[in-house]
């Protein structure tokens, strides 16, 4: 009897272990994903390759894990389902051969190949449940620094400079930043809510009290981006749980009728996009963001056309910065191109933006399917995760740009929504 208690106490503590390691390297991995992101970047510059050595850290703990757990056929046999993601990290790598800037173009490689190896097991590892759980405490941790920064020490967590005078961005080097990922977090909160609501239970409380804290910095960020992706991913949210309570009825001239809706709304936005943008103090030229985006077209894209300048290489060169602030007219330096689709195109040229655009045209379309096969509101996460990557990066640059977070997150969901699933047992983060 002794023997069966003394076992099972073992069992116990390491049954715990194991899994404090887990929430030990995904902790590590979100830091990580983020602090290029922070504040903190411009002291970042110098200790480059300490990142690098951190990243491989994880990495190893990762495959120690999935070593561990018996995961590792299964996480190969994962990456065979994506070749496409493989091709584009690939070219990614290959880039610094033929990059303006062979150092940056390795360090920024290499950052993303080790991102997208650890998105890739988060994604096969846990459930959409489970990432609504990571996200959860990744955003109430982000909203308590970004607030304690702005209460405590406002010449950081406050912008300064006009013509943001006064707008919050917390923990982030830029307004944009904390209002795109507040918009994100809010609405996971909102998901969170509503299932705690329906199965009545008490964490719906904390998730209700955060995302009140949410509204709050979201407001004071200033941020159009934000406002109009807090609105677009809780407009799709309402969108499923009406469907969910209604798809049982729905036929396919319904379907056609939604389609067409759709549609005309699309098309009703875009003729009207100087009212709308209005609505939020922005006028049509995203405040600057089209001249910079035509100077691009016109003078630094057609050079390197095919292949573009480098994986990360060319915002890192001050001469150019200079240069595109004098041609476009702005009052300070452009640090991106502000537009994910337009970075991609600067770094990996055409060929990676057609490679890129069929990694997420399959990330896309797995969520979907997965959405509507599951039939849950919680499986819509995977899908609103890629809504709000495709949408925010319009904006403002979440490709790898200044932060692999929103990398890894649709990486994951790449991986998470392969038909075949994941192993049963799953650890939850609640």
């Amino acid at each position: 009897m002794q023997k069966t208690l003394a076992a099972h106490v073992s069992w116990n503590d390491r049954a715990r272990c194991q899994s404090m390691l887990d929430v030990i390297m995904l902790a590590l991995t979100l830091i990580l994903a983020n602090l290029r992101a922070t504040m903190l970047v411009f002291f970042l510059v110098r200790v480059a390759w300490v990142e690098i050595f951190l990243w491989l850290l994880v990495f190893v703990g990762v495959l120690w894990i999935l070593k561990r757990d018996g995961w590792l056929a299964a996480y190969l046999h994962a990456w065979w389902k994506n070749w496409l993601l493989v091709v584009f990290v690939l070219l990614a790598l290959l880039s610094m051969f033929w990059s303006i800037g062979f150092t940056v173009s390795l360090f920024r490689a290499l950052e993303l190949l080790f991102a997208t190896l650890i998105a890739a097991y988060i994604g096969i590892r846990y459930r959409p449940a489970d990432l609504a759980g990571m996200l959860f405490w990744f955003g109430a941790i982000m909203l308590i620094l970004s607030t304690a920064l702005i209460l405590l020490v406002p010449n950081v967590g406050v912008m300064e400079g006009a013509p943001f005078y006064g707008a919050w961005r917390g923990m982030y080097w830029h307004r944009n930043h904390l209002g795109s990922i507040t918009a994100l977090i809010s609405t996971v909160l909102f998901i969170r809510f509503i299932l705690a609501s329906q199965h009545r239970k008490s964490e719906g409380i904390l998730d209700g009290i955060f995302y009140l804290l949410s509204l709050l910095v979201l407001y004071a960020t200033k941020s159009a981006t934000g406002y109009i992706l807090f609105i677009l991913l809780h407009f799709c949210v309402l969108c499923y749980v009406l469907w969910l309570k209604n798809f049982h009825r729905l036929q396919k001239r319904h379907y056609f009728v939604i389609v067409a809706i759709f549609i005309a709304g699309l098309i009703a936005i875009l003729l009207n996009l100087e009212f709308i943008f209005g609505l939020f103090n922005r006028d049509i030229t995203l405040t600057g963001r089209v001249r910079l985006w035509d100077f691009l077209l016109e003078e630094i894209i057609p050079q390197r056309v095919w292949l573009g300048y480098g994986f990360g290489a060319i915002w890192t060169f001050k001469s150019f910065r200079l240069w595109a602030q004098q041609q476009i007219g702005w009052g300070s330096q452009p640090l991106i191109a502000d537009n994910g689709f337009f970075d991609i195109l600067l770094h990996l040229g055409a060929v990676g933006l057609l490679i890129f655009t069929g990694v997420l045209i399959t990330a896309l379309i797995r969520s979907l399917r997965h959405a509507i096969y599951h039939k849950a509101l919680i499986d819509f996460l995977p899908l609103l995760i890629m809504i709000y990557a495709l949408v925010a990066n319009i904006p403002f640059s979440l490709f790898a740009e200044t932060e692999v977070f929103v990398w890894i997150l649709l990486t994951a969901v790449l991986f998470m929504t392969l038909p075949e699933g994941a192993p049963a047992s799953n650890p939850t983060i609640t």
